[in-house]
């Protein structure tokens, strides 16, 4: 893998988790006219405003808002395998998670679904000693070598991996997988260990962070943009604070002869001139225009990330839109979501099909990710719905049909059983304001015999006085 792939993949990285080159200004770059001590200290002085974090997270946690529908046969062996997946005891809905935000931030990920190689004499015997196929993520930056055949199957697959001896001493690792057997290597090339499967294929699985080629091993990160803007920023920010503690304290100055001896310029100082000069006494402090530039710099890129991830009309940047305008974002915003929902229900599916070719078993796993959101702006959608209310129709099936949008809209994660008493509670409402207008109406229809009302035999009632 060439040098600037594996940066990318450091600063994603980094840049996700503020560390590496975001710690301790390690990432910062001296300019040409700094001093070695103003460069030391304004590293001291470092810090990091980490957007890549909450933009890569807002592109998965929405998937993962409620539990997946999975529906499978509960057989021992597999309730053993999905309570933990990867002999660490990580469930598989939490390791679904994990590895779902590592493939959105690096644009895939590999999973490897491998199997051991001793097995006890029964089921239970594997089950207790938890003798089952297991779960290895592979980042993109330790992959190795691949290979292809001409119809675009993978044949290869290698990477590395770092493990710990018992004297807690670093060692790497190569694994090489085929379609029909594996090996281990050390570091120098040895060969540890080696075996064969009859699975019939790698057992690998390509998690993608969007839709990509199956052949396009490495595909190109698609918040790597977000993460070099970021890292702009946290120099600008450096380069600002720099500029503000230098600024922070005016310098007082004022005329004086010559006698005067030599003082040391600091905040508890002053700067001398001429008792010559006709200007009077006052502080002075740099130019404010510099910090005022990177400031600027510093809004404009912050909005430029939201808006290169797609996400601007969700979180982070506040903008005057019309409705229109608002739902297309919001019509965007759901369709990323959706694109990459799929991606994770083909991940899992390819995970549990390698399952079943391990384990020998079939579990009939069907899983459903969500494909709508609901991403609403509820306070529009409130305004539109006291706007459809005062039309004045008069209507309660109407009144009750926007009632229910606005439930939907307020209340969108309510318990189906919740959503259907409100409702009910609604229709009632209505029909009891309805028999009360039925029950108004009958007080003040004229009775028989009143003024005005005609006897039974057609002729007008006896009004008094006549």
């Amino acid at each position: 893998m060439d040098s600037e792939k594996l940066y990318g993949y450091k600063l994603l990285k980094d840049a996700y988790y503020g560390t590496g080159l975001f710690s301790v200004g390690r990432g910062l770059v001296r300019h040409p006219r700094e001093s070695t001590p103003n460069y030391a200290f304004r590293k001291k002085l470092a810090y990091y405003l980490n957007y890549t974090g909450p933009i890569v997270n807002a592109s998965v946690d929405p998937i993962f808002r409620d539990t997946i529908k999975r529906e499978y046969k509960d057989t021992e062996k597999f309730k053993v395998f999905l309570e933990d997946v990867d002999r660490k005891g990580t469930s598989l809905q939490e390791y679904i998670r994990q590895q779902a935000t590592l493939a959105k931030l690096y644009g895939v990920m590999y999973i490897i679904v491998n199997n051991v190689v001793e097995f006890g004499e029964s089921v239970a015997d594997n089950v207790k000693n938890r003798a089952l196929p297991y779960l290895t993520a592979v980042e993109p930056h330790h992959i190795t070598d691949w290979q292809f055949d001409e119809k675009g199957i993978l044949i290869k697959f290698a990477y590395k991996d770092v493990i710990y001896d018992a004297d807690r001493k670093k060692q790497t690792r190569y694994y090489i997988w085929t379609p029909t057997n594996w090996q281990v290597l050390d570091e120098n090339g040895n060969q540890i260990k080696n075996g064969t499967h009859n699975i019939g294929r790698i057992p690998v699985v390509q998690w993608f962070g969007r839709s990509s080629k199956k052949t396009d091993i490495l595909p190109p990160a698609e918040f790597l943009s977000i993460a070099q803007t970021n890292y702009h920023v946290y120099h600008l920010c450096s380069l600002l604070t720099q500029i503000l503690n230098n600024q922070t304290f005016s310098v007082l100055t004022m005329p004086a002869d010559g006698s005067t001896p030599d003082v040391t310029l600091g905040t508890n100082n002053m700067l001398l001139y001429p008792q010559e000069s006709s200007h009077a006494p006052a502080f002075i402090a740099p130019d404010k225009g510099p910090a005022e530039v990177l400031m600027a710099q510093i809004d404009r890129l912050i909005k430029e990330m939201y808006r290169m991830s797609g996400i601007d009309s969700v979180v982070g940047v506040e903008q005057s839109k019309s409705g229109v305008a608002k739902q297309w974002d919001f019509e965007r915003t759901n369709q990323r979501l959706a694109d990459f929902s799929v991606q994770c229900e083909e991940a899992e599916k390819d995970i549990i099909g390698l399952y079943e070719l391990w384990a020998k078993e079939t579990v009939s796993y069907e899983v459903e990710y969500p494909r709508d959101f609901q991403i609403n702006d509820v306070t529009e959608s409130l305004s539109q719905a006291q706007q459809a209310l005062d039309l004045g129709f008069r209507s309660d099936t109407f009144s009750a049909e926007v009632s229910k949008k606005v439930l939907e809209a307020y209340m969108p994660n309510i318990e189906p059983d919740t959503y259907d008493d409100i409702v009910s509670e609604i229709e009632e409402g209505f029909d009891e304001a309805e028999r009360d207008r039925d029950l108004m109406k009958q007080w003040f229809e004229p009775m028989p015999g009143d003024k005005g009302d005609v006897n039974a035999e057609g002729q007008n009632a006896e009004q008094p006085g006549e």
